[in-house]
């Protein structure tokens, strides 16, 4: 009988092998047995879909519904893919190409971008099904199933914006990357941005939250609630509302710079613009880093530099712009003559017509410490001009100072003109009288040879030294030395020899009719080695030698 049983046990085990191919998956062990083929299989046919519908309804649901992966007719037969009795622990998810080559569009959801190489469990999990219950009332494994998911961005995604959005990412993203929101168009907004506001990073304008929401993302930006009806709400107004909220009246968003000058008045400000200062652009004086508020503008010094440096800050106004120049422009200057001769240097004569650049030089020309000269040590003559006396003007300047007092060129020349000289001559050895008087300076007192220099101490008292013998040496009086004393018979006055008296200095008085007889009757002109001349001696005192042998 014992070994009935155990035949008949091992004959019916024999037969449930021949049945059976081999061990169902361990989700599908209750199927196991003889009894529940028929749970999957048509009777002596092969897997039938329609049968594992029974059980997978959420499947066959999504099917009639038009979604899914199992609408392809590749996938319409379940045991393609799905392949049992391989054991317990067998997958029953085959991939013939493998799950790297798997055409996810064949789902009705294609990966682009940044999707592509997203592992497939960082989407399909737990985490992102949608009802979750649903499927586990089914027995679902969650964290196996590929069911469940939306397409929706924030069933994977965490919602960066916090509800202050629609939920149509991708009008904004693409699947590339979230940042930056490349499809975003602003101009559909609230707020439409234009010039300068276009180039603004979006984090300038919309605060970045942190409430730690979520671990791994926990920054956000603030979208709504924004204030945005004045430029103030978010621009500090550095004008500090002396031209009231408006500041479209004067910018534009091309930039602060980009001001519509036409409509600004600076004559509200406290500084009004005038003269050059009108045309100048603001950044002229607005500079980079300088505040339009400024602390000190009540002299020209705090925003020129002293040019002169320095050279007038011990003047009375402790060298205010004011006193030279006007906001029309720097040069000319308006400083005029009667404020010059209220100074310590009166102008006068050929001096009025001087420019001044002329006397007030530039120093350092061409570098940074460029200036002109105002501050002199001395205002003697010398100090600008050059002396074409080549210093033998000094030993007359310095008799004459200790005369007069007087030290300097003015006490020979005046300032109407170099040429106009008002010398005392009686102070040298030699006084003026007579034609000498009229006669130039420069008549007696020679330029130096290959020179413009005017030497004084190459004049001779001689009147040889100036004037040409005329006489070709008959009245030398001194052999030795060739002197020929002219004032014997002549004057200052004139050539003619009105000192000369006939009966005293010649040998010959002039008597009866000889009174009366010109003087060339008998001073004949002669030539001797090659010049002519009157001659006057030696000359004859015979009568003959005037009258010939035969008197009548």
């Amino acid at each position: 009988m014992r070994t009935f049983f155990l035949i008949l046990f091992l004959s019916a085990s024999a037969l449930l092998a021949q049945l059976s191919p081999g061990d169902l998956h361990q989700v599908h062990a209750d199927l196991e047995g003889i009894a529940n083929c028929t749970q999957c299989h048509v009777e002596g046919q092969q897997l039938s879909p329609e049968k594992c519908f029974d059980c997978h309804s959420i499947l066959k649901a999504r099917i009639d519904a038009g979604k899914g992966l199992h609408i392809n007719p590749d996938y319409k037969q379940c045991d393609h893919c799905h392949i049992e009795h391989q054991g317990r622990n067998f997958d029953l998810v085959y991939w013939k190409d493998g799950t790297d080559k798997f055409q996810h569009n064949l789902t009705g959801y294609i990966l682009e971008g940044g999707h592509k190489d997203v592992d497939c469990r960082k989407c399909h999990n737990s985490k992102n099904i949608k009802n979750p219950q649903t499927y586990l009332e089914k027995k679902k494994d969650l964290e196996r199933t590929y069911l469940g998911l939306s397409q929706e961005c924030l069933s994977c995604h965490h919602d960066e914006h916090r509800g202050q959005l629609k939920t149509t990412c991708k009008n904004c993203h693409s699947f590339d990357k979230w940042k930056p929101a490349l499809k975003f168009d602003h101009n559909k907004a609230n707020y439409v941005l234009s010039g300068k506001h276009i180039e603004v990073e979006c984090v300038k304008c919309h605060e970045k939250i942190t409430d730690n929401k979520y671990p791994d993302d926990v920054d956000y930006l603030k979208f709504s609630a924004l204030k945005y009806n004045t430029c103030r709400d978010c621009h500090k107004d550095v004008h500090e509302n002396r031209f009231g909220p408006n500041c479209q009246k004067c910018h534009n968003t091309s930039g602060w710079a980009n001001y519509a000058k036409n409509e600004f008045n600076h004559n509200q400000t406290r500084f009004p613009l005038e003269g050059k200062h009108n045309g100048l652009i603001c950044s002229s004086c607005h500079t980079t880093g300088n505040k339009l508020k400024f602390k000190g503008f009540k002299i020209c010094q705090d925003c020129h530099s002293d040019y002169h440096q320095g050279q007038f800050r011990l003047t009375k106004l402790k060298g205010q712009c004011e006193q030279c120049h006007n906001v029309n422009g720097f040069s000319p200057a308006s400083f005029t003559i009667d404020q010059h001769n209220k100074g310590n240097y009166t102008l006068q004569g050929a001096h009025l017509a001087v420019p001044c650049f002329l006397c007030h030089k530039k120093m350092n020309a061409g570098t940074v410490h460029e200036t002109m000269q105002f501050k002199f040590e001395s205002t003697r003559c010398i100090v600008c001009h050059q002396s074409v006396h080549k210093e033998t003007e000094k030993k007359y300047l310095s008799l004459i100072s200790s005369i007069t007092g007087q030290d300097g060129c003015e006490y020979c020349h005046q300032v109407n003109s170099w040429a106009e000289i008002d010398f005392d001559h009686t102070q040298t050895k030699f006084a003026l009288e007579g034609k000498h008087v009229s006669t130039s300076c420069i008549n007696c007192h020679k330029k130096e040879e290959g020179t413009q220099n005017i030497l004084l101490d190459n004049a001779f008292v001689e009147c040889q030294s100036c004037h040409q013998d005329k006489h070709a040496g008959q009245f030398i009086s001194d052999k030795g030395t060739q002197k020929t004393n002219c004032q014997q018979c002549h004057t200052p006055n004139n050539w003619l020899a009105e000192k000369f008296n006939h009966d005293k200095d010649s040998n010959f008085k002039l008597t009866g009719a000889h009174q009366s007889v010109k003087c060339q009757n008998c001073h004949k002109m002669v030539s001797e080695n090659g010049q002519e001349f009157v001659r006057y001696k030696p000359l004859s005192s015979e009568c003959k030698s005037c009258h010939g042998s035969t008197i009548n």
